[in-house]
């Protein structure tokens, strides 16, 4: 099915900052990230293209019809998009029309009735322990590079931190919790505070790398990014690039900042760690989030039932 004649050619006028103030209430109102503001916006932008109309008018009385978002939908669907993806168009658009009820623009939500696309359940990828052991216990030595990468791979995986939340990292979030311990206060999602305790040989190669920072950038103004290079703050794509780097050797089958987050998440629960204290270091909403992670291993499954079945323990015959 494709689009219909959009009831938005009826209207002849329909205000140019419609969408200005959408994406506004989506950055103070709802606290959104700069990353979801862009993403709702290119989602809306491009349903209305599909409907063959300008976005604002997405919002006039009877311009949308719920069916006309299941077509749209259904037309991704067909042409390859992946249930991630159709779940977040619709979201955006639920928190269109969300916003444009809430205004007075419209008195019926057309995506009220709309169902989320399912998402597959799949296990996180993960790097093995002794693989991310192995590259941690490997001294840097006096290479600058070298030192940063390594912090950078022990900041992820001790403390479970998003790429985004290890460059927000100043000098002002490491902070002083007692007689010689230190905490570092991390920005997440939607600016939510967290607080998440220091290991202290985490604490000493933070110390390490922050003389070798200041020796080499004494410019940096502050407040100083932990992740620095020469022109202060540095990239997501370099951060990346150090992680994916690091972990050719490994047997990881995707090799970034993300997956050292599952793999901190994965070991933290496989030792015994409360699932809800899990949930607050990651700075997860809800328990379903960190749920992922209470996968077992083949082995650890294999040892479980040879324990606990009574079939498991009868001799096999020759």
């Amino acid at each position: 099915m494709g689009p219909r004649d959009p009831y938005c050619f009826v209207v002849s006028y329909s205000d140019p900052r419609t969408m200005e103030e959408f994406e506004r209430y989506l950055r103070l109102e709802l606290n959104r990230s700069p990353h979801t503001v862009e993403a709702y916006g290119r989602d809306i932008r491009q349903f209305a293209l599909w409907l063959g109309c300008e976005p604002p008018r997405l919002v006039l009385p009877g311009a949308v019809l719920p069916n006309d978002i299941r077509a749209w939908l259904g037309h991704l669907a067909e042409a390859g998009d992946t249930p991630a993806s159709l779940r977040r168009k619709t979201q955006s658009l639920r928190a269109l029309y969300r916003w444009a009820l809430r205004t007075g623009k419209l008195d019926k939500n057309p995506a009220a009735d709309i169902t989320l696309a399912k998402l597959p359940r799949r296990l996180p990828d993960i790097v093995k322990v002794p693989e991310i052991e192995a590259i941690l216990d490997d001294d840097p030595g006096d290479d600058w590079r070298r030192t940063r990468t390594h912090l950078a791979l022990a900041m992820i995986y001790s403390l479970g931190l998003r790429q985004a939340e290890l460059l927000g990292v100043r000098d002002s979030d490491i902070r002083p919790c007692g007689s010689d311990a230190m905490e570092l206060h991390v920005t997440g999602k939607g600016a939510k505070q967290r607080i998440i305790p220091l290991p202290p040989a985490l604490c000493d190669e933070i110390r390490r790398w922050q003389r070798i920072r200041d020796d080499r950038w004494p410019d940096i103004p502050a407040p100083r990014p932990l992740m620095a290079g020469p022109d202060g703050a540095v990239s997501k794509r370099a951060l990346y690039r150090w992680v994916h780097d690091a972990l050719q050797g490994t047997s990881a089958a995707r090799k970034s900042p993300h997956i050292l987050r599952h793999s901190f998440a994965t070991a933290m629960l496989a030792n015994g760690a409360n699932l809800d204290a899990v949930r607050q270091l990651l700075g997860h909403e809800s328990l379903s989030t960190t749920q992922i992670y209470t996968h077992l291993s083949p082995d650890e499954l294999k040892n479980a039932y040879a324990k606990a079945h009574p079939r498991a323990k009868k001799p096999g015959k020759n």
